[in-house]
């Protein structure tokens, strides 16, 4: 498509070029001014002419604009199965249904002795062996949104720290001792909660989640997804008894972290970039 485009622009420039030489012949008796503008734009022409053959994807914008609007591709790339654990794409008379298998396994080769190495390739290996059908496995990094969790912290700090007012102001008005065993349990969670609120907020927001992706074709929608959920059913259960681990089919907002950038990349990191930054100027 990008060739066809490629020469139909180029032929197009051209052919401007030429009405602009014929029109500059055609009026060089009548208007001298008019004919060295003719010229002009026949050779602005040919230079863009010239130049679309290795820089057309310059003018790729131009032409996928609709109303204003950059269209990249009038198709959706994928939906979402109605049960929330897969996605479909169209292609033709087939449909493809995907889905996506979470691997809860977090070590490091670099944490691991070289017997441990060895025994963890023998069970790669064994994983690879588990079905028949082709699968892919990856493992991708993303970022984490604390601000949900940083909220709920917060929530308990402030209600462990009016407890423990509440508890030392009547103390105090019955003339008891504050150091009571009540109070230093209070002021104990209070100190927790305190110190898991700046542990939270001083860790990175950065997480590792390793998943195995198997597709599946069918003439329905129904069809693909079921297929494609009984492969991923089999292939979470060999990785499970192989690794000792629970693997899972991922639904919902899960699937979202391994295809939408915005899942990868929340606002909560935004707000701690600003942060570090705004503190790094004060310093």
């Amino acid at each position: 498509m990008a060739f066809e485009f490629r020469w139909v622009l180029f032929i197009g420039l051209l052919a401007a070029s030429l009405v602009c030489i014929v029109l500059a012949v055609a009026i060089v008796s009548i208007n001298s001014i008019a004919w060295f503008v003719a010229l002009i734009f026949a050779l602005i022409f040919d230079v863009l002419a010239m130049a679309s053959r290795y820089y057309t994807y310059l003018f790729e914008p131009i032409r996928k604009m609709h109303k204003g609007k950059l269209v990249l591709d009038s198709n959706d790339p994928y939906i979402m199965a109605p049960s929330g654990n897969a996605i479909m794409k169209r292609d033709g008379e087939l449909i493809y249904a995907t889905v996506f298998v979470k691997i809860p396994i977090y070590r490091s080769g670099t944490e691991m002795q070289d017997p441990e190495k060895v025994e963890f390739a023998v069970m790669f290996g064994k994983m690879l062996s588990i079905i028949k059908e082709p699968f892919r496995i990856s493992t991708q990094l993303y970022v984490l949104n604390k601000d949900e969790y940083l909220d709920k912290i917060r929530n308990k700090l402030n209600e462990a720290q009016d407890k423990y007012n509440q508890m030392v102001e009547k103390s105090g008005r019955v003339g008891g001792k504050e150091t009571s065993p009540e109070i230093e349990h209070m002021r104990g969670e209070v100190t927790m909660w305190k110190n898991m609120f700046a542990s939270v907020g001083r860790a990175k927001s950065h997480s590792m989640i390793s998943y195995a992706v198997v597709s599946a074709a069918g003439g329905t929608e129904e069809e693909a997804v079921n297929l494609a959920i009984a492969k991923g059913d089999e292939l979470a259960a060999g990785i499970g008894s192989t690794f000792g681990i629970v693997a899972t089919i991922a639904t919902g907002d899960e699937i979202l972290q391994f295809i939408e950038p915005d899942h990868m990349i929340p606002v909560a990191n935004l707000n701690e970039q600003i942060s570090i930054r705004s503190g790094e100027r004060q310093v």
